[in-house]
């Protein structure tokens, strides 16, 4: 004989769902009889309250955009205490969990319109101000990660406490949910990023914004299902709400909602309410779960390229290390020889390619005594600055703040890697000072570009934008290609013709004969008209074509081989 045990009938599960509810709500102090007024008070719209959120908003993102461009913490954190758009987000949750499609449009165009306003506003003032410098109060909301979403959870729920619980005993929490959660700032970001076009900027900071609304949406309503918000009986709210409101706004509104409610009382209306911000989740978590991937990434692989530089066995007198998205850059001073320098740069070549699986940028210098250190330090540390230049007067002429400006420049300029200045031409565009340097040495790259135009603009007290034109210290041959032959030669050519003490040394293979004659004479026609226009340029015979740049004179030519200026090839 057997048994079986008895199984729970659906009005049973029901039942004990339904205690679990009142028994959460209960300790919450939201009961069933408190439910309904708080819908109510939800879906409750009139001028007054229009007025008093529409103002709350306005000043919210005044201070905001203001306190990001100053790089005022103080002043975006009084941004969010003062920025409404907490409010309109959760009562998005509760019209999803309750299934009113009167609260939800309401919410939801609410919402919408105010992203736009602060969106838009931000820009247009963004374009009113004097100056546009990203800061790190900027970039800070504009590379969100799934950590984000995560914290925006955890303060989303203290901002459901907040609106379950009485206002009077939740001040303190609703502050810190306002400081947690931001909404005005990133919007404000955005806004930033569209009037200055900073297209990243201004697509990272919406990212942090749609983030933290999802975590809010989703936190929201599956709070409020779980102390028995579903259970409200809303069409009779939503009718009561509707006779009182008045304007043609909410007639529209109502006439929208009933053709929502047929949607949320189909056979999974109920399901797809609860669905909604989980799909939302799902589109807003594979972008910031890559954003967390590459800053683990960026974090192991700085850690494990410092301890590769510490491991070295020459004595390490300096070391940078700088790891971007899929970019490692590091530059290492030791003492010993330039062998030991080779070595070390093979080394971490290898180890942090290993590391990282990109290909590093790696910069290794050897000093050998104390007075060697002493002048790679003059470049690694800019000069005390110099007190800012005296405005413009008639005692100052133009002529001695060219010359301030290029002591200014000689001084931060990196003589030992890419060789001294040959000339340096000074212009303007707007507020921002243009320098454009000539030098015989290596090409300086972008890092180092821009640490010399940070070191110029602090010393100088006005933006720099800094250009450079290296001419090459190696000869310049045909190995790599003709095309990249003549990339290198002309504007090296046409950088140095003015200047009269660089020479340029170049030789010329014989005439060549069969089949590739008609070729060999159309590219020494092409280097003919480039080296005719230069005035200094010494053309001797040779085995190929080899041009250097040079502050000597060149070598006399043979005397079978007379010294010519460069002329066009005869067609």
């Amino acid at each position: 004989m057997s048994t079986s045990l008895p199984v729970p009938s659906d009005e049973a599960r029901a039942s004990s769902l339904t205690r679990l509810q009142d028994r959460l709500g209960a300790l919450l102090e939201c009961g069933p009889t408190a439910r309904e007024p708080l819908v109510a008070s939800m879906m409750r719209r009139d001028a007054r309250e229009s007025t008093s959120y529409w103002f709350q908003l306005i000043v919210a993102v005044g201070i905001a955009t203001l306190g990001l461009v100053l790089g005022s913490t103080a002043v975006v954190i009084g941004a969010m205490l003062v920025a409404p758009l907490m409010g309109p987000i959760v009562h998005l949750g509760m019209g999803l969990a309750t299934g009113s499609p009167y609260l939800v449009l309401r919410s939801g165009f609410r919402v919408a319109m105010s992203v736009a306003f602060a969106t838009c506003s931000s820009a247009v003032l963004t374009l009113l101000l004097p100056f546009h410098e990203l800061n790190a109060e900027i970039l800070a909301r504009t590379s969100p990660t799934a950590l984000d979403l995560l914290t925006a959870g955890f303060c989303a729920l203290a901002g459901v406490y907040s609106a379950l619980r009485p206002a009077s005993e939740t001040a303190t929490t609703a502050a810190g949910t306002s400081i947690g959660i931001s909404l005005v700032p990133p919007l404000c970001a955005s806004g930033y990023g569209l009037g200055t076009s900073a297209w990243p900027v201004a697509g990272g900071a919406a990212m942090l914004f749609l983030t933290n609304m999802v975590a809010i949406v989703l936190v929201a309503t599956v709070a409020f299902i779980a102390v028995g918000f579903n259970r409200v009986d809303v069409a009779q709210l939503e009718r009561a709400e509707f006779l009182r409101s008045e304007g043609s706004q909410g007639r529209i509104t109502w006439a929208i909602s009933r053709r929502l409610e047929q949607l949320f009382e189909a056979r999974w209306g109920h399901w797809l309410r609860v669905l909604m911000p989980f799909m939302l989740l799902a589109i807003v978590y594979v972008p910031l779960r890559q954003a967390l991937d590459e800053v683990a990434w960026q974090i192991r692989v700085r850690n494990a390229v410092q301890g590769t530089v510490e491991g070295l066995p020459q004595r390490v007198v300096e070391s940078r290390v700088r790891v971007g998205r899929r970019e490692v850059d590091v530059l290492v001073i030791l003492l010993g020889k330039n062998a030991d320098a080779e070595a070390a740069r093979a080394r971490l070549d290898g180890q942090i390619r290993q590391i990282s699986g990109v290909t590093p940028r790696v910069d290794v210098l050897a000093v050998a005594d104390a007075s060697a250190l002493a002048g790679i330090e003059s470049l690694l540390y800019k000069p005390p600055p110099l007190p800012p230049p005296a405005p413009p007067s008639p005692a100052k002429t133009l002529d001695s703040s060219r010359a301030f400006v290029r002591k200014a420049l000689e001084r931060a300029w990196p003589a030992r890697s890419a060789g001294a200045p040959l000339a340096i031409d000074i212009g303007s565009s707007g507020d921002t000072l243009g320098l454009r340097v000539i030098h015989l040495g290596q090409g300086l790259d972008a890092p180092g570009r821009e640490a010399l135009e940070r070191s110029l603009t602090e010393e100088l007290g006005q933006p720099v934008s800094l250009s450079s034109v290296a001419l090459p210290t190696a000869e310049l041959t045909r190995e790599e290609g003709d095309v990249r032959f003549i990339a290198e030669l002309a504007p090296a050519l046409r950088a140095s013709a003015e200047l009269a003490r660089v020479s340029v040394c170049a030789e010329q293979p014989p005439a060549a004969t069969g089949r590739r004659r008609a070729e060999e004479e159309t590219f020494a026609s092409a280097i003919h008209g480039l080296l005719a226009e230069h005035p200094r340029v010494t053309l001797r015979p040779g085995t190929e074509w080899r041009v250097r740049f040079s502050l000597a004179p060149c070598p006399p030519a043979d005397e079978s081989a007379p010294v010519k200026a460069a002329t066009p090839a005869p067609p």
